[in-house]
């Protein structure tokens, strides 16, 4: 066994009306017993007593219901089997920022490797989760949809809550470090998320960023640039927020050269000054997956698994460093792991929470 080099550094982020909704979901188990909650749940809690664990440890053991490698999209219940309905919504809120090295700039094929690794920061979070392969509801879909139709209210309520703890911690850390932050953001919950609105929710999601950024902009002063890229929806476009900036980039409308995970500098269009910011990219993740979700299985896949494959995400989780390998495009666990998923087995690695969780709206 390889003893971890250094502490896990990562925040779980969570905006206050869902830290209300686990403190709620804490106290349900406690009046009415474990019997409400999912088998994972139940099993993580099997020698703990909820009324016995603070509202933090309470959600650390639910996060370590989640599995390094899984797709909630085919894979998942969410009908008690495995995860309840409370929890996998519970879930989705979670987010979780990482500072790491960043290698290549996170084309899912052939990428361009950095002359010299980039600084800068991973903010991962689900996306709406409108597909079940089990054929149950899917986690998301009462809060988001009406009568089967997409509802917008709901849409834009569901990633305000997702991603204002996000901007807000972006915003804070590069304050923190002297500079601004620049953010990217892919297609969230637009590829196999989206269920039977498939090709729709590009830009369903462009306008829930303009209603958070409406609403919220001024409270972000040190982000200078969002660039969304919802791949091949949407076109080219820009909103101003005062002096903050929405940039719309579709990848396959003339940005094919502008990945998620390039230098701040490539960003930059005629009037920018980006020399000041450092790169803070927003993952599209899975609610009951690890951070990097493909990538544990060594597949450079996803917009999860591509930017852990980019990165040194996998030393920041697990304390244990290991090496960026241009010829396999990906940071490759030390001998003799096959890959990172064999390592967190054999470690029995656990991700930690308690004095990791900050609440930001």
């Amino acid at each position: 066994m390889i003893d971890p080099i250094q502490k896990p550094a990562y925040h779980w982020l969570l905006h206050p009306d869902s830290a209300r909704a686990v403190a709620n979901y804490r106290q349900q188990l406690v009046e009415q017993g474990l019997a409400q909650a999912g088998a994972y749940l139940r099993e993580q809690l099997s020698d703990q007593a909820p009324d016995s664990l603070s509202e933090a440890a309470f959600l650390e053991h639910l996060i370590n219901t989640k599995r390094p490698l899984i797709f909630a999209e085919s894979a998942v219940y969410g009908d008690g089997r495995d995860w309840s309905p409370t929890e996998l919504s519970l879930l989705g809120d979670l987010g979780f920022a990482v500072p790491v090295r960043i290698f290549d700039d996170g084309r899912h094929h052939r990428p361009a490797v950095h002359p010299e690794p980039l600084s800068g920061t991973l903010l991962f979070i689900p996306g709406a989760l409108l597909r079940n392969g089990r054929g149950c509801v899917p986690a998301d879909w009462p809060a988001v949809t009406r009568d089967d139709q997409l509802d917008s209210v709901g849409y834009r309520a569901l990633y305000e809550r997702r991603l204002l703890p996000l901007l807000r911690y972006a915003d804070r850390d590069a304050a923190e470090r002297g500079q601004s932050a620049l953010i990217t953001v892919p297609g969230l919950g637009c590829g196999q998320f989206a269920g039977p609105f498939a090709g729709r929710l590009g830009e369903q999601l462009k306008q829930a960023l303009i209603a958070l950024l409406k609403r919220h902009a001024a409270q972000l002063p040190h982000v200078r640039l969002i660039y969304y890229d919802p791949y091949s929806e949407c076109r080219n476009e820009q909103h101003a927020f005062g002096p903050l900036p929405l940039r719309v980039r579709p990848l396959l409308q003339g940005n094919v050269e502008r990945p998620q995970l390039c230098a701040p500098s490539a960003y930059a269009e005629p009037g920018d000054d980006l020399s000041d910011c450092r790169l803070y990219s927003i993952v599209a993740w899975d609610p009951v997956s690890w951070p990097g979700n493909d990538y544990w299985g060594g597949a450079r896949m996803t917009d999860d698994g591509v930017k852990a494959a980019a990165s040194d995400l996998m030393r920041a989780i697990t304390g244990v460093e290991g090496a960026y390998d241009t010829g396999a495009s990906g940071y490759q666990p030390p001998e003799p792991y096959p890959t990172w998923e064999a390592l967190v087995q054999d470690q029995d690695t656990q991700l930690q929470l308690v004095d990791r969780l900050q609440i930001l709206g």
